[in-house]
């Protein structure tokens, strides 16, 4: 996954369920978002931002309590013991990948989703997605991917098991709390490296009303970087009400006390067919292979002058890349804004 240059993030804050000292990352107050295509970011304001219900407040912190560290890991382990079982890797059209595909989609099943597999080419080869949805009361749809393939040099731990392990746990939890007011879908995509081939043709192959009916894409690749930076896609190019999006991240960073950078990285993974498709779009991102700056430093915790992610692309993409409190701040990150856009 390449990084490129960041851009300053206009933030639309949410109200928070609590309350932390901000650290040194850029925000700045406006009103609550909303999140769609015919609905841009209002005007910044500098009135507080109102005080979320009490409900979604009580169901925020019912997602936040089932983010499962250790389930997280043993995905991590899961997804590393395929790759060694496989020639080292998880690449697309390989058996690493298709065993990849039966551990996630059996996981889902066993959480009794009915799994949607969907085949596509890519060039003379096949690859798949995995689609499950969780109803919720409206027709909105928010969407969350990660994609399940690696590159054939490395097993892709954190490229990209992190984001598959933390959507399955959050996926696998969710059905233990009340129907959302917003079906939330998951997909585990094929063919991102060298592409992004499979969410492509999932976007490519909707129908203009099943289109509409998506409010928000959030997209997970590479979220437990070891040397890690906490970015948070804010793209110029991206919809109207990706802006809101990249507010609520900003926010849960916020009020656990995280620092956090904008980053705008043009669409370059699952989230880019989405943003051709006008819909909004955002995502949490750990950082590759730059190096640390010394700024980035000062509030991170991380280490200047080292790469975010010193195995991104190689055989020590292993296990031991993986900086698990990272991904838990992540995935906690994850939950908040799925509260905030699908829970009542």
């Amino acid at each position: 996954m390449r990084t490129v240059g960041c851009l300053a993030v206009a933030c639309a804050l949410m109200s928070a369920c609590t309350s932390a000292p901000a650290p040194q990352s850029p925000t700045r107050a406006s009103p609550a978002p909303t999140v769609g295509r015919a609905s841009p970011l209002a005007p910044a304001s500098n009135e507080p931002a109102p005080t979320a219900p009490a409900t979604a407040a009580a169901s925020e912190t019912a997602l936040a309590d089932l983010v499962d560290g250790p389930a997280m890991l043993t995905h991590l382990e899961e997804l590393q013991q395929i790759a060694d079982e496989h020639g080292g890797h998880r690449a697309t059209a390989s058996a690493g990948f298709d065993a990849s595909v039966l551990y996630v989609e059996r996981h889902l099943r066993s959480a009794d989703y009915a799994v949607d597999r969907q085949a596509f080419a890519v060039g003379s080869v096949t690859s798949s997605n995995l689609i499950v949805e969780l109803a919720g009361a409206g027709d909105d749809v928010v969407m969350l991917g990660a994609h399940l393939d690696s590159v054939a040099a490395g097993p892709g731990i954190n490229d990209n098991g992190s984001g598959v392990a933390a959507l399955l746990v959050i996926a696998e939890q969710l059905r233990q709390l009340p129907k959302p007011a917003r079906t939330v879908r998951f997909a585990f995509w094929g063919a991102e490296e060298g592409g992004p081939f499979g969410s492509r043709a999932y976007v490519n192959g909707l129908e203009p009303d099943e289109r509409e009916r998506i409010t928000a894409y959030l997209n997970f690749d590479m979220i437990g970087s070891s040397n890690a930076i906490r970015f948070v896609y804010d793209e110029p190019g991206a919809a109207p009400g990706s802006e809101a999006l990249a507010g609520l991240f900003a926010t849960a960073f916020d009020d656990s006390g995280l620092a956090w950078e904008p980053i705008d990285l043009q669409g370059d993974s699952d989230h880019g067919p989405f943003i051709e498709a006008g819909i909004p779009t955002g995502g949490l991102f750990s950082g590759g292979i730059e190096p640390v700056t010394d700024a980035q430093a000062a509030t991170s915790g991380a280490v200047a002058g080292e790469p975010a992610d010193p195995c991104s692309h190689r055989a020590c993409d292993t296990l031991d890349n993986v900086d698990l409190a990272t991904l838990e701040e992540m995935a906690q990150a994850i939950v908040h804004v799925l509260a905030a856009l699908a829970v009542e």
